[in-house]
C-alpha cells in the first residue's frame, strides 16, 4: 500500500497523515487479548515503565511492524529502504489516569536526519477523544524543537517523562481519531500527546518508529530491524523472534535494550533487570 498524493500533502503540511487502513477491524480487535497476555508476561519478569522493542520478543508484533500495508505507506515518505527503530504499546484501561505528556519524538532520540524519521500509531481498539486518543498541533513539525522538561509522575506513560508546554493562542490542538486497524503516520518533530481515558472502554495502540536506512544514530552504536528494502550499515541488525517470549527472543531483546533504541545503559535498566 502506498499513500495517495493527498495524504502525502497532508503529512507535509500538518506533520501527520491519517486514517490509513493497516488491517481489518476484526483482526485488530482479535489482537487485544494477545496484547494483554504479552504485557502481563513482560511485567511478571521485568519492572519497566514501558516495554520498547516489543517486536523482538513477540512474533505477532513483529508481523505487524513488517506488514506491507504499513511499511508500504511509510515507504511513500521515507523511500524503499526502511528499518524499525523501536516499537511500544500504549494501553489505557477504562477510566485510567494515564496520559502522554506533550512532546516531540525527536527530542531525545539522537537520529539524523530527523526528516527521515516517522512514527506509526496503529490502533487495536478505537481511539477517540473520550478514551484518550492522540492529539497533535498541526504544522508544529515545521518550527523546530521546543524546550522539554521532565515530569516523572506515575500517570505519564512516557518512559522519560518528557513534557513540552503549549503556547496559548498559537497552538491549536486536533484529535487523531482512529478505528480499530487504522493507523496514523507522524513526523518526528510534531508536537503531540494524549489525555487520560475517561471512558468505560480501553484504548490500545502500537507505536512504531521507522527510519530510512541512511539515518544515523548520533548517540553511539544502535540497533534496528530491517523491514523493507536493503540495509545501509548504520545499525546493528536485529533478528525476528522465533516465538513469543521464548528464551532466545528474550535474550536478544535484553541485548537490544542496551542501545539508545531500547532504554540504554542506565540505572533504570539495572533496576529493572535486578
Amino acid at each position: 500500500m502506498t499513500l495517495s498524493g493527498a495524504q502525502i500533502e497532508a503529512f507535509e503540511e500538518t506533520g501527520i497523515a491519517y486514517p490509513i487502513r493497516g488491517l481489518d477491524p476484526d483482526a485488530a480487535r482479535a489482537l487485544v487479548p494477545a496484547q494483554r497476555d504479552l504485557e502481563s508476561r513482560l511485567r511478571s519478569g521485568w519492572n519497566l515503565p514501558q516495554y520498547p522493542k516489543v517486536h523482538l520478543v513477540s512474533r505477532w508484533v513483529y508481523d505487524l511492524v513488517t506488514r506491507p500495508s504499513i511499511t508500504g505507506a511509510v515507504a511513500s515518505l521515507l523511500g524503499p529502504d526502511i528499518l524499525c527503530w523501536s516499537s511500544t504499546f500504549f494501553a489505557k484501561p477504562p477510566c485510567d489516569p494515564g496520559y502522554v505528556g506533550w512532546h516531540q519524538d525527536a527530542t531525545y532520540w539522537g537520529l539524523e536526519p530527523v526528516e527521515q524519521v516517522v512514527t506509526v500509531w496503529l490502533g487495536l481498539t478505537e481511539s477517540t477523544p473520550a478514551n484518550g486518543c492522540m492529539q497533535y498541533v498541526p504544522g508544529s513539525h515545521r518550527h523546530g524543537l521546543r524546550p522539554h522538561s521532565q515530569r516523572l509522575d506515575d500517570a505519564n506513560l512516557l518512559q522519560s517523562g518528557q513534557y513540552a508546554e503549549l503556547v496559548e493562542g498559537r497552538d491549536t490542538v486536533a484529535d487523531c481519531v482512529l478505528d480499530p486497524g487504522e493507523f496514523s503516520i507522524h513526523h518526528a518533530r510534531i508536537l503531540h500527546g494524549s489525555r487520560p481515558n475517561a471512558s468505560d472502554r480501553p484504548r490500545i495502540g502500537l507505536s512504531v518508529a521507522y527510519v530510512a536506512a541512511n539515518v544515523r544514530q548520533t548517540s553511539g552504536p544502535d540497533s534496528a530491524t530491517l523491514v523493507r528494502g536493503r540495509d545501509h550499515g548504520n545499525f546493528r541488525l536485529e533478528s525476528a523472534p522465533d516465538a513469543d517470549v521464548s528464551p532466545v527472543a528474550v535474550s536478544a531483546w535484553l541485548d537490544a535494550l542496551e542501545y539508545p533504541s531500547g532504554i540504554g545503559r542506565s540505572a533504570k535498566r539495572a533496576a529493572a533487570m535486578g
